[in-house]
Protein backbone atom coordinates (compact mmCIF):
# COMPACT_ATOMS: atom_id res chain seq x y z
CA UNK A 1 0.00 0.00 0.00
CA UNK A 2 1.17 3.81 -1.16
CA UNK A 3 1.11 5.58 2.37
CA UNK A 4 1.34 9.85 2.51
CA UNK A 5 1.70 11.11 5.77
CA UNK A 6 -0.48 14.12 6.35
CA UNK A 7 0.81 15.71 9.35
CA UNK A 8 -2.82 17.44 10.27
CA UNK A 9 -4.80 17.39 13.77
CA UNK A 10 -7.39 19.14 14.43
CA UNK A 11 -10.05 20.01 17.43
CA UNK A 12 -13.16 17.37 17.98
CA UNK A 13 -16.38 19.00 18.99
CA UNK A 14 -19.20 16.12 18.98
CA UNK A 15 -21.84 18.71 19.07
CA UNK A 16 -21.21 20.76 15.96
CA UNK A 17 -23.75 20.37 13.70
CA UNK A 18 -21.17 18.94 11.31
CA UNK A 19 -20.97 16.24 13.44
CA UNK A 20 -24.38 15.82 13.67
CA UNK A 21 -25.62 11.63 12.79
CA UNK A 22 -28.47 9.60 12.47
CA UNK A 23 -28.52 6.05 12.61
CA UNK A 24 -30.36 3.88 10.64
CA UNK A 25 -31.56 0.29 11.31
CA UNK A 26 -34.03 -1.71 9.11
CA UNK A 27 -35.66 -5.21 11.32
CA UNK A 28 -37.54 -7.55 10.14
CA UNK A 29 -38.39 -10.67 12.55
CA UNK A 30 -35.44 -9.80 14.01
CA UNK A 31 -36.43 -10.31 17.92
CA UNK A 32 -33.39 -12.49 18.85
CA UNK A 33 -30.98 -9.77 17.94
CA UNK A 34 -32.21 -6.42 17.63
CA UNK A 35 -31.78 -5.95 21.49
CA UNK A 36 -27.83 -6.76 21.35
CA UNK A 37 -27.43 -4.04 18.47
CA UNK A 38 -29.53 -1.01 19.85
CA UNK A 39 -27.23 -1.71 23.20
CA UNK A 40 -24.28 -1.53 21.36
CA UNK A 41 -25.63 1.76 18.80
CA UNK A 42 -26.30 3.27 22.39
CA UNK A 43 -22.99 2.33 24.10
CA UNK A 44 -21.34 4.97 21.45
CA UNK A 45 -18.62 7.02 23.29
CA UNK A 46 -20.19 9.87 20.74
CA UNK A 47 -23.85 9.16 20.83
CA UNK A 48 -26.02 9.83 17.97
CA UNK A 49 -28.37 12.53 17.56
CA UNK A 50 -30.89 9.94 16.68
CA UNK A 51 -31.55 6.39 16.31
CA UNK A 52 -34.32 5.01 13.57
CA UNK A 53 -35.27 1.81 13.56
CA UNK A 54 -37.46 0.76 10.62
CA UNK A 55 -39.64 -2.11 11.21
CA UNK A 56 -40.22 -3.64 8.06
CA UNK A 57 -43.58 -5.74 8.56
CA UNK A 58 -42.04 -7.97 11.19
CA UNK A 59 -44.40 -10.53 12.58
CA UNK A 60 -42.21 -11.51 15.84
CA UNK A 61 -41.82 -9.22 18.74
CA UNK A 62 -39.10 -6.76 17.26
CA UNK A 63 -41.11 -3.96 17.50
CA UNK A 64 -42.41 -4.54 21.19
CA UNK A 65 -37.91 -5.11 21.97
CA UNK A 66 -37.96 -1.98 20.25
CA UNK A 67 -40.25 0.51 21.71
CA UNK A 68 -38.94 -1.27 25.25
CA UNK A 69 -36.34 1.56 24.65
CA UNK A 70 -38.66 4.85 24.82
CA UNK A 71 -37.13 8.35 23.52
CA UNK A 72 -33.97 7.27 22.70
CA UNK A 73 -35.09 5.01 19.71
CA UNK A 74 -37.63 6.41 16.74
CA UNK A 75 -39.66 3.54 15.91
CA UNK A 76 -41.17 3.64 12.33
CA UNK A 77 -43.91 0.72 11.51
CA UNK A 78 -44.71 -0.30 7.74
CA UNK A 79 -45.90 -2.81 5.66
CA UNK A 80 -43.00 -5.36 4.38
CA UNK A 81 -41.40 -3.42 1.23
CA UNK A 82 -37.59 -4.83 1.26
CA UNK A 83 -34.46 -3.96 3.32
CA UNK A 84 -33.48 -1.31 1.20
CA UNK A 85 -37.16 0.36 0.92
CA UNK A 86 -36.62 0.70 4.64
CA UNK A 87 -33.42 1.91 4.67
CA UNK A 88 -34.29 5.03 2.26
CA UNK A 89 -37.18 5.48 4.03
CA UNK A 90 -35.23 6.03 7.55
CA UNK A 91 -32.85 8.08 5.65
CA UNK A 92 -35.74 10.05 4.30
CA UNK A 93 -37.01 11.00 8.05
CA UNK A 94 -33.40 11.51 9.25
CA UNK A 95 -31.72 15.14 10.42
CA UNK A 96 -28.48 14.47 10.72
CA UNK A 97 -25.82 15.79 8.26
CA UNK A 98 -23.99 11.70 8.45
CA UNK A 99 -26.01 8.68 7.95
CA UNK A 100 -25.07 5.14 9.37
CA UNK A 101 -26.77 2.32 8.45
CA UNK A 102 -26.69 -0.92 10.85
CA UNK A 103 -27.92 -4.34 10.17
CA UNK A 104 -30.14 -5.65 13.00
CA UNK A 105 -28.05 -8.50 13.91
CA UNK A 106 -24.79 -6.51 13.46
CA UNK A 107 -22.57 -5.20 16.61
CA UNK A 108 -20.51 -1.89 16.48
CA UNK A 109 -17.78 -1.62 18.80
CA UNK A 110 -18.23 1.77 20.98
CA UNK A 111 -15.52 3.94 19.61
CA UNK A 112 -16.89 3.54 16.06
CA UNK A 113 -18.91 6.36 15.52
CA UNK A 114 -16.19 8.95 17.39
CA UNK A 115 -13.21 7.98 15.44
CA UNK A 116 -15.35 8.24 11.81
CA UNK A 117 -16.46 11.33 12.84
CA UNK A 118 -13.28 12.64 14.12
CA UNK A 119 -11.53 11.52 10.36
CA UNK A 120 -14.54 12.98 8.75
CA UNK A 121 -13.22 16.11 10.53
CA UNK A 122 -9.66 16.19 9.57
CA UNK A 123 -10.49 16.29 6.11
CA UNK A 124 -13.98 17.45 5.69
CA UNK A 125 -13.90 16.84 1.78
CA UNK A 126 -14.82 13.15 2.36
CA UNK A 127 -18.39 11.78 1.49
CA UNK A 128 -17.44 8.57 3.49
CA UNK A 129 -15.69 6.92 6.26
CA UNK A 130 -15.68 3.50 6.23
CA UNK A 131 -14.40 1.19 9.04
CA UNK A 132 -12.70 -2.66 9.16
CA UNK A 133 -14.80 -5.41 10.63
CA UNK A 134 -14.50 -8.96 11.69
CA UNK A 135 -17.30 -11.44 11.18
CA UNK A 136 -18.78 -13.74 14.30
CA UNK A 137 -20.61 -17.04 13.81
CA UNK A 138 -22.19 -18.21 17.11
CA UNK A 139 -20.37 -15.74 18.82
CA UNK A 140 -16.75 -16.72 17.87
CA UNK A 141 -14.85 -14.36 15.99
CA UNK A 142 -13.30 -14.99 12.79
CA UNK A 143 -8.99 -14.71 13.31
CA UNK A 144 -8.83 -12.52 10.13
CA UNK A 145 -10.21 -8.87 9.83
CA UNK A 146 -12.05 -7.95 6.30
CA UNK A 147 -8.77 -5.39 5.42
CA UNK A 148 -6.57 -8.36 5.46
CA UNK A 149 -7.97 -9.89 2.57
CA UNK A 150 -7.34 -6.62 0.51
CA UNK A 151 -4.61 -6.63 -2.38
CA UNK A 152 -2.03 -5.18 -2.65
CA UNK A 153 -1.71 -1.51 -3.09
CA UNK A 154 -5.31 -1.68 -3.29
CA UNK A 155 -5.66 1.77 -2.15
CA UNK A 156 -3.36 4.73 -1.74
CA UNK A 157 -3.09 6.05 1.55
CA UNK A 158 -2.79 9.46 2.35
CA UNK A 159 -2.67 9.25 6.63
CA UNK A 160 -4.17 11.24 9.20
CA UNK A 161 -3.84 10.52 12.49
CA UNK A 162 -7.84 8.86 12.84
CA UNK A 163 -6.76 6.53 9.63
CA UNK A 164 -6.25 7.41 6.04
CA UNK A 165 -7.80 8.85 3.17
CA UNK A 166 -8.27 7.53 -0.60
CA UNK A 167 -8.08 10.05 -3.24
CA UNK A 168 -7.26 7.79 -6.18
CA UNK A 169 -10.18 6.28 -7.59
CA UNK A 170 -10.87 2.20 -6.86
CA UNK A 171 -13.80 1.46 -9.09
CA UNK A 172 -12.07 -0.28 -11.60
CA UNK A 173 -11.00 -3.08 -8.37
CA UNK A 174 -14.09 -3.35 -6.99
CA UNK A 175 -14.89 -6.95 -8.30
CA UNK A 176 -11.77 -8.01 -7.00
CA UNK A 177 -12.45 -6.75 -3.42
CA UNK A 178 -15.27 -5.04 -1.66
CA UNK A 179 -14.03 -3.02 1.42
CA UNK A 180 -17.81 -2.00 2.69
CA UNK A 181 -20.72 -3.70 4.10
CA UNK A 182 -23.69 -1.58 5.41
CA UNK A 183 -22.49 -1.42 9.05
CA UNK A 184 -19.59 -0.42 8.56
CA UNK A 185 -19.52 3.13 6.92
CA UNK A 186 -21.12 6.78 7.98
CA UNK A 187 -21.74 8.84 4.63
CA UNK A 188 -22.80 12.38 4.31
CA UNK A 189 -26.57 12.60 3.99
CA UNK A 190 -26.40 15.10 1.14
CA UNK A 191 -24.29 12.59 -1.04
CA UNK A 192 -26.81 9.77 0.14
CA UNK A 193 -29.46 11.69 -1.59
CA UNK A 194 -27.01 12.70 -4.48
CA UNK A 195 -26.90 9.35 -5.23
CA UNK A 196 -30.52 8.10 -4.99
CA UNK A 197 -29.61 5.73 -1.90
CA UNK A 198 -30.16 1.83 -1.92
CA UNK A 199 -31.41 0.66 -5.07
CA UNK A 200 -34.34 -0.75 -4.69
CA UNK A 201 -35.00 -2.08 -8.07
CA UNK A 202 -31.69 -4.50 -7.16
CA UNK A 203 -32.81 -8.29 -6.62
CA UNK A 204 -30.83 -10.95 -5.02
CA UNK A 205 -30.30 -9.15 -2.06
CA UNK A 206 -27.98 -6.69 -4.47
CA UNK A 207 -29.27 -3.36 -2.52
CA UNK A 208 -26.29 -3.22 -0.60
CA UNK A 209 -23.33 -4.17 -3.07
CA UNK A 210 -25.08 -1.64 -5.63
CA UNK A 211 -24.96 1.05 -3.02
CA UNK A 212 -21.91 0.77 -1.89
CA UNK A 213 -20.04 0.59 -5.51
CA UNK A 214 -21.61 3.80 -5.72
CA UNK A 215 -19.88 5.45 -3.00
CA UNK A 216 -16.81 4.11 -3.35
CA UNK A 217 -16.93 5.08 -6.80
CA UNK A 218 -16.49 9.01 -5.94
CA UNK A 219 -13.46 9.88 -4.12
CA UNK A 220 -12.24 10.88 -1.70
CA UNK A 221 -13.40 8.74 1.19
CA UNK A 222 -11.85 7.71 4.40
CA UNK A 223 -10.64 4.61 5.71
CA UNK A 224 -10.59 3.83 9.82
CA UNK A 225 -7.87 0.75 9.70
CA UNK A 226 -9.58 -0.71 12.77
CA UNK A 227 -11.89 -3.69 13.67
CA UNK A 228 -14.91 -0.88 14.82
CA UNK A 229 -18.32 -3.56 13.61
CA UNK A 230 -18.85 -7.11 13.98
CA UNK A 231 -20.94 -8.80 11.26
CA UNK A 232 -22.98 -11.39 12.68
CA UNK A 233 -22.90 -14.40 10.13
CA UNK A 234 -25.75 -17.40 10.67
CA UNK A 235 -24.53 -20.74 9.46
CA UNK A 236 -28.08 -21.25 8.13
CA UNK A 237 -27.92 -18.42 5.73
CA UNK A 238 -27.92 -18.57 2.12
CA UNK A 239 -24.43 -16.45 2.45
CA UNK A 240 -23.04 -19.40 4.53
CA UNK A 241 -23.11 -21.49 1.13
CA UNK A 242 -19.77 -20.46 -0.94
CA UNK A 243 -21.34 -21.21 -3.96
CA UNK A 244 -24.50 -19.59 -3.48
CA UNK A 245 -22.84 -16.57 -2.64
CA UNK A 246 -20.68 -16.67 -5.45
CA UNK A 247 -23.39 -17.55 -8.00
CA UNK A 248 -25.22 -13.86 -6.85
CA UNK A 249 -21.94 -12.06 -6.53
CA UNK A 250 -21.72 -12.75 -10.52
CA UNK A 251 -25.65 -12.18 -10.60
CA UNK A 252 -25.34 -8.46 -9.14
CA UNK A 253 -21.84 -7.64 -10.52
CA UNK A 254 -23.86 -8.23 -14.15
CA UNK A 255 -26.06 -5.19 -13.04
CA UNK A 256 -24.20 -2.74 -11.75
CA UNK A 257 -21.77 -3.36 -14.48
CA UNK A 258 -24.97 -2.93 -17.19
CA UNK A 259 -26.69 -0.11 -14.78
CA UNK A 260 -24.36 2.72 -13.78
CA UNK A 261 -22.46 5.46 -15.27
CA UNK A 262 -20.18 5.40 -12.88
CA UNK A 263 -18.60 1.81 -14.15
CA UNK A 264 -18.46 2.42 -18.05
CA UNK A 265 -15.02 4.18 -17.84
CA UNK A 266 -14.03 1.26 -15.76
CA UNK A 267 -15.90 -1.69 -17.75
CA UNK A 268 -12.86 -3.70 -19.01
CA UNK A 269 -10.99 -4.14 -15.40
CA UNK A 270 -14.80 -4.83 -13.63
CA UNK A 271 -14.97 -7.44 -16.49
CA UNK A 272 -12.02 -9.12 -15.78
CA UNK A 273 -12.50 -9.42 -11.96
CA UNK A 274 -15.97 -10.50 -13.15
CA UNK A 275 -14.26 -13.43 -15.23
CA UNK A 276 -12.23 -14.32 -12.55
CA UNK A 277 -15.35 -14.89 -10.67
CA UNK A 278 -17.07 -16.95 -12.80
CA UNK A 279 -14.06 -19.24 -13.00
CA UNK A 280 -13.83 -19.15 -9.07
CA UNK A 281 -17.67 -20.58 -8.88
CA UNK A 282 -16.72 -23.50 -11.32
CA UNK A 283 -13.91 -23.98 -9.15
CA UNK A 284 -15.58 -24.56 -6.27
CA UNK A 285 -18.72 -26.09 -7.62
CA UNK A 286 -16.25 -28.58 -8.45
CA UNK A 287 -14.73 -29.12 -5.34
CA UNK A 288 -17.83 -29.18 -3.75
CA UNK A 289 -18.55 -31.89 -5.83
CA UNK A 290 -15.25 -34.12 -5.52
CA UNK A 291 -15.69 -33.68 -1.17
CA UNK A 292 -19.12 -35.32 -1.26
CA UNK A 293 -18.64 -37.79 -3.76
CA UNK A 294 -15.16 -38.45 -1.24
CA UNK A 295 -17.80 -38.56 1.75
CA UNK A 296 -20.33 -40.67 -0.11
CA UNK A 297 -17.48 -43.32 -0.99
CA UNK A 298 -16.72 -43.43 2.73
CA UNK A 299 -20.38 -44.12 4.43
CA UNK A 300 -19.40 -48.00 4.97
CA UNK A 301 -21.07 -49.72 2.08
CA UNK A 302 -19.34 -52.76 0.82
CA UNK A 303 -16.17 -52.58 0.07
CA UNK A 304 -16.98 -54.54 -3.56
CA UNK A 305 -19.47 -51.65 -4.46
CA UNK A 306 -16.74 -48.73 -3.02
CA UNK A 307 -14.03 -50.31 -5.06
CA UNK A 308 -16.46 -50.67 -7.90
CA UNK A 309 -17.12 -46.58 -8.08
CA UNK A 310 -13.54 -46.29 -7.49
CA UNK A 311 -12.74 -47.75 -10.39
CA UNK A 312 -15.45 -46.11 -12.44
CA UNK A 313 -13.96 -42.38 -11.04
CA UNK A 314 -10.22 -43.06 -12.50
CA UNK A 315 -11.23 -45.04 -15.78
Amino acid sequence: MIGTKVPRSSSFDPSHPSNSISVIIPVYNGAKFIGQTLDSVLAQTVRPGEVIVVNDGSTDDSAAIVERYGDPVTLINVKNGGVGAARNLGAARAKGNWLAFCDADDLWLPHKLEKQLRLGGECPDVHCVLTDFTEMTDGVLSKRTHFSYAPQDFWAQEHYSQGFVVRQPVTGKLTTFQPSITSTPIVKRDFYLSVGGFDVEATNSAEDTCFHFRLLSAVPFGVVPEVLMHYRRHPDSWSADSVKQLQNSVIVWDYIIAKYPQAQPYRAKLLDGLAAMRKEVGETESYQRRQKLKRFLGLGFSAGLGRAWKRRLHS
